[in-house]
């Protein structure tokens, strides 16, 4: 199997702001393949063969859910139904085996789910990016109706079924712009689009999962030393899907050691971190780190 190189993205900018402004990208497949994946794909079926809580959470079953999720197979370079690297297309409410796999135990976990189940599944396996089907609940409002997050930066997707978008970006610090704009941004999310923006935040272990529930999380002690940090970049689109009064949103983690950026980069991150603000700072979770972790990247 021969996979591409990942393109890290770096969308770091100063002064650092929340900025709620997801621009228009192009067309499918908005999702690709990288040499990334087969590290998402064994955490990933990690998480799911042992039926861990909180990766998949749904508020309800509505009419129409599948089709939606059905819908996200479109942005795949395979386009829907098609999984040739795990051997087997979704056929029906099940997967039927077409060849071989890179990876049996992912195609065993395929074979055995049907329905909603085997799609949302099928989802998680087949790429690097996380799942949301948001559903509209009126004008300017939608709510998170199936959560497919195995990789969350900080906050627990069992908590979050049925969320809005406004309850979802609660926490952010100096979001008040994000929080004005929330019913404008949840309009356009539903009605425009393809739609993408990059997040970013520094990580202390280098691990894709941090739900914060999880006890080999909450007990976690970061390190001092800024050279073993990681930076964490979510790449985060969306894709209306008016006829069905959803949107898709999928959310790529890429996470690189600090110690590779090269020397232009450290000085950007260096200033963005120097004008975050005291909430900014303890968000980022980076309070006491953040003297030290400038001392470095600019010496």
């Amino acid at each position: 199997m021969s996979l591409p190189p990942v393109q890290v993205p770096f969308p770091l900018a100063v002064p650092y702001r929340v900025n709620p402004a997801p621009r228009p990208v192009g067309g499918p497949p908005l999702v690709e393949l990288d040499d990334a994946w087969p590290a998402a794909l064994a955490r990933r079926l990690e998480r799911l063969a042992g039926d861990e809580p909180g990766v998949v959470v749904r508020d309800g079953e509505h009419p129409g859910l599948a089709v939606a999720v059905l819908a996200a197979f479109e942005l795949l370079p395979g386009g829907v139904g098609a999984l040739p690297l795990l051997g087997v297309r979704l056929k029906g409410d099940r997967a039927v085996r077409i060849g071989p796999s890179v990876s049996e135990p992912a195609t065993a976990l395929l074979l055995e789910r049907e329905g909603l189940d085997l799609l949302v599944t099928a989802w998680l396996l087949a790429c690097s990016d996380d799942l949301v089907v948001l559903r509209r609940r009126g004008p300017g409002e939608a709510v998170a109706e199936l959560l497919a997050v195995a990789f969350p930066s900080g906050w627990p997707p069992r908590r979050r079924a049925g969320a809005t978008l406004l309850e979802l970006h609660t926490p952010v610090a100096d979001g008040e712009r994000l929080q004005r704009a929330a019913p404008a941004l949840t309009e356009a999310l539903l009605t425009k689009g393809p739609l993408r923006q990059h997040v970013w935040g520094l990580d202390p272990s280098g691990r894709l999962d941090h739900d914060p529930s999880a006890p080999d999380v909450s007990t976690e002690v970061a390190s001092a030393d800024p050279s073993r940090w990681w930076l964490r970049v979510e790449r985060q689109s969306s894709v209306p899907l008016p006829a069905l009064g959803r949107a898709l949103f999928t959310i790529r983690p890429y996470l690189v050691p600090l110690s590779s950026l090269d020397a232009q980069q450290r000085a950007v991150l260096a200033a963005a971190v120097s004008s975050m603000s005291p909430q900014a700072l303890a968000y980022k979770g980076i309070t006491e780190l953040a003297p030290d972790l400038v001392g470095w990247l600019v010496s």
